[in-house]
């Protein structure tokens, strides 16, 4: 193969590769749904997103609702089902502050970085996070 073929294969396979908006996800507890809600932050359920470090649960939408967090106006959307348990009647995270909270196990997760921030077994896995977009008034999230 000449030097023009092979910058052009090249070229195509760096360009087909990362093209995939799809995320890996290897959490064996959580699969991935496909949704898009979009909320109206002017509606009073939405009040305390106006402010760095609000959070509000979104029952609908992802596997057991969304969790979003204001970051200085940048918005992170989490799922709500503990990533570190099958979904079931305690994997229901609850917020408290800037935190989230596992009622299972008592797991606690940062809503800036989804990481977990107590123990936990060896394989812990971080929330899953949704894409969030503010555009004027609303917030679209989706996966």
């Amino acid at each position: 193969m000449d030097k023009k073929r092979r910058f052009y294969f090249l070229i195509s396979f760096i360009i087909i590769t990362s093209c995939s908006k799809e995320q890996i996800n290897n959490n064996p507890y959580l699969q991935n749904i496909s949704f898009e809600k979009t909320i109206n932050l002017n509606l009073p359920q939405y009040d305390n997103l106006r402010y760095s470090g609000g959070s509000v649960y979104i029952q609908s939408g992802g596997i057991k609702g969304i969790l979003l967090f204001n970051m200085n106006d940048q918005f992170m959307a989490w799922e709500a089902s503990c990533p570190n348990h099958y979904p079931s009647d305690c994997s229901t995270m609850v917020l408290s502050g800037v935190q989230s909270n596992c009622k299972c196990e008592d797991y606690k997760y940062s809503l800036a970085t989804g990481q977990l921030l107590s123990s936990g077994n060896e394989n812990n896995y971080p929330m899953l996070s949704y894409f969030a977009q503010k555009n004027g008034n609303s917030i679209r999230i989706s996966n």
